[in-house]
Order: structure tokens, then C-alpha cells, then sequence
């Protein structure tokens, strides 16, 4: 996929949502809100659990990628991504 198709489906996404709308990525278990005419927040990062296919050090380093990703894509779209510490 080219970046200008990641920035595009980043866009279609963002729109799709109505403000307080929810779009969760099940891969890596993230919750992202909708929260304003331009602004998406991460709300939510799934926890390791015991039993999962991967480790600790994996989901994490899955979710971090993920958070990159998306706020690249999304910013590249016109869309302010708030990641709180």
C-alpha cells in the first residue's frame, strides 16, 4: 500500500467516526476517540495478559509501532493525534 493510500484510508477512517465515536485496533489493542473536528486520542492500551501469544516486550513494542503509524498517517491527513503519557 503507498503512503498516499495510507494517508487516505487514515482520512476515511477519522471521518467515518462522529465526534466520541470509537475505533479500536484489534491487533494491538488500542482505543482511539474521536474528540474533536480534527483531533483523534488514544483512550485505551489493552494490558499484557498471561496466556497471550506474545510477550510483554512484544505487545508493547506492537503498540508503540502502531502509535507511530497511525499518528503519522492521521497528522499526514490533516489530523491532530493526542497521545497521553
Amino acid at each position: 500500500m503507498s503512503e498516499a493510500s495510507h494517508v487516505e484510508w487514515s482520512r476515511n477512517m477519522f471521518h467515518v467516526l462522529a465526534i466520541g465515536g470509537v475505533w479500536g485496533v484489534p491487533r494491538s489493542g488500542l482505543i482511539f476517540t474521536r474528540t474533536g473536528e480534527d483531533t483523534l486520542t488514544l483512550t485505551g492500551v489493552m494490558p499484557h495478559e498471561e496466556g497471550m501469544p506474545i510477550t510483554c516486550g512484544e505487545l508493547f513494542a506492537q503498540q508503540a509501532a502502531d502509535i507511530e503509524q497511525i499518528t503519522k498517517y492521521m497528522e499526514m491527513a490533516g489530523i491532530t493525534v493526542i497521545v497521553p503519557e
